[in-house]
């Protein structure tokens, strides 16, 4: 069964209106916002798509018309939630933003040492915040997609003017929001990521990383209020059939590693031995020069992030080093399967390699191999072709 994914470009940032055109503009559906606010029970709020550029762009651009005297000023959780609740939406998009909201208010809370309950919002109260936040929940919906991937965000520094006065950057909200969630620096002044940007693909993406392999369906692009020289204000929704569908699995992992030119080379099989026994899926050795011409030895771990500490405690007590260096990484891998065929030396296991439910190898473990040839006093390649093609005619079995 084939599975759609969403990946969101935030090279340019993220806030509510930029979600929330990207996603409209990808899934077509100008409509469903035009009719929001009065479902919202906002009679005397309208919406309109001026024509829009960002970065010399076009790009779907979205105004949310009304009279900010005519609205509270600030609003509670449960203000917002009761007027979700009132929209008579789809269980699903009501649900989801019901999630932002509350991730957004306990962001707030944490910030002002408040519960979520007593939290104020002020911009994010504001209509427009709201038509945003249920919008792209709406479109979001709309587009069917199995899976969300965001962009890592980039963040603006400086300061930034706000109902609770001059704040740094990130806001205070935003930062309380970004435990996890991969950053890089915008190079430029001023707010790239709001706080409802924030809470917006904090809350649906699954998980965050590089645009993930697709047969791309639709593009949307959404474009910010502000324009600053040299980062463009805009936000890409990027709709596809994600390619091999189930087959592929993408985890994120950690490579740990450190350089040695003082050690006594006996020790390195140990050092092996530790790092894999720490949890680590996988460990080397590769001969390297160092400074001054110095030979040496480049030791590297790749682990599970839970792992992290187990891993650099070998690393800074079975060695020599003083320290080592980590970085995340994103492991593809097929799926896997034990199975056991017969030789004429008795079982040997097989590992089975497979994308979704076809197996692409079998291969004989080496060791069982070994076991069975000095077992029986014959040449291990004997036993390793035995087990192959016994794994070949048992197929079906497999």
């Amino acid at each position: 069964m084939s599975r759609r994914a969403l990946w969101l470009d935030c090279s340019g940032g993220a806030a509510g209106d930029m979600v929330l055109c990207a996603l409209v503009e990808a899934a077509g559906c100008p409509a469903l916002v035009e009719e929001l606010p009065a479902r919202l029970g906002f009679a005397d709020v309208a919406v309109a798509w001026p024509a829009g550029r960002a970065g010399g762009f076009a790009a779907r651009r979205l105004e949310v018309l009304f009279d900010p005297d005519a609205h509270p000023h600030h609003r509670t959780l449960a203000d917002v939630t009761a007027i979700v609740d009132r929209a008579g939406l789809p269980a699903p998009v009501a649900a989801m933003a019901r999630a932002v909201f509350t991730t957004l208010a306990e962001a707030e809370a944490e910030v002002h040492g408040e519960t979520v309950e007593a939290v104020h919002f002020h911009e994010v109260g504001a209509v427009d915040a709201i038509v945003d936040v249920v919008g792209a929940c709406l479109a979001l919906d709309e587009l069917a997609v199995d899976e969300v991937v965001c962009s890592p965000l980039p963040i603006g520094s400086g300061v930034v003017d706000s109902a609770h006065g001059v704040l740094p950057l990130p806001a205070p909200a935003v930062a309380a929001m970004l435990a996890g969630v991969p950053v890089r620096p915008a190079g430029i002044e001023g707010e790239t990521v709001t706080p409802t940007g924030a809470a917006l693909v904090t809350t649906i993406a699954h998980r965050f990383g590089a645009l993930p392999a697709m047969t791309v369906e639709a593009v949307g692009i959404g474009a910010g209020r502000l324009e600053r020289p040299g980062l463009p204000s805009l936000l890409r929704a990027f709709v596809g059939e994600l390619a091999e569908p189930a087959e592929i699995a993408e985890t994120d992992h950690v490579v740990v590693e450190t350089s040695l030119d003082d050690l006594d080379p006996r020790v390195l099989p140990v050092v092996l031995e530790r790092l894999l026994g720490s949890g680590a899926l996988d460990a080397s050795i590769t001969p390297v020069v160092m400074k001054k011409g110095r030979p040496g030895h480049l030791v590297s771990a790749l682990a599970p992030t839970a792992a992290l500490d187990a891993v650099v405690g070998v690393l800074l007590t079975e060695t020599t080093s003083l320290g080592c260096r980590s970085y995340p990484v994103t492991k593809h891998h097929l799926g896997r399967r034990m199975a056991t065929v017969g030789t004429p030396w008795g079982p040997v296991a097989v590992k089975l390699a497979l994308a979704g439910d076809r197996v692409l190898r079998r291969v004989p473990e080496f060791e069982d191999c070994a076991a069975r040839a000095r077992e029986a006093g014959v040449p291990v390649r004997d036993v390793l072709a035995a087990a192959a093609a016994a794994a070949e005619v048992d197929d079906g079995e497999l």
